[in-house]
């Protein structure tokens, strides 16, 4: 019995000494130099999945909170801040389990070393910068799924932007499903048949 005691002991003070990793978009949305700050949780998840997508409920079940903000760095005022922003991160300890060169993007997803509740993503883009902060647990195999399939966003979507941006974004979606259609066919069949 003070072996199941001790052992027990010891596993929660092991839980309880792991870092907290505080959510680092707070600081740079204190910037005011962002045009979109957006906080999704579990509800909201289920509300972007309005086409209801199961590889997009299937990928996103384990995620509590998803915090998102875009950056236009339309002023010199503005691109300073964020890398000034930016060089003031500790990303030591962080590994990088995705990255991806699509149409001039540059998207990059790190995870602290040996924890996989934790991601933290930047996306490049000729609009502007994005930066996401994931706590809970994302299936990242699930990525080429969901870039392969035609989500729609519902109300989220439709607050986010205006319906002639959307429709341009979609378009733009697709022909990125198309020209990468091989390859995530490759992909999901490798992840199917490793999965057996």
């Amino acid at each position: 019995m003070r072996l199941l005691i001790l052992s027990l002991l010891t596993t929660l003070v092991l839980f309880s000494c792991e870092k907290k990793i505080e959510d680092p978009l707070k600081s740079l949305q204190e910037e005011g130099i962002h045009t979109l700050n957006i906080n999704l949780y579990p509800s909201n998840i289920k509300m972007i999945n309005a086409n209801n997508n199961p590889e997009f409920a299937e990928a996103t079940k384990g995620i509590k909170k998803l915090h998102i903000l875009q950056i236009q760095l339309k002023s010199d005022s503005n691109e300073m801040k964020f890398q000034e922003w930016k060089s003031n991160q500790d990303f030591t300890g962080w590994e990088s389990i995705f990255t991806a060169r699509i149409e001039g993007s540059d998207i990059e997803v790190k995870t602290p070393e040996g924890r996989d509740d934790i991601l933290f993503a930047t996306a490049e883009t000729k609009e502007g910068i994005f930066v996401g902060f994931l706590e809970g647990a994302f299936d990242i195999s699930k990525l080429p799924q969901l870039m392969k399939s035609d989500l729609n966003f519902g109300p989220i979507g439709d607050f986010i932007q205006d319906k002639d941006k959307r429709e341009k974004q979609r378009e733009k979606a697709r022909k990125i499903r198309e020209a990468y259609k091989d390859e995530i066919d490759e992909e999901v069949e490798k992840n199917t048949t490793t999965e057996e």
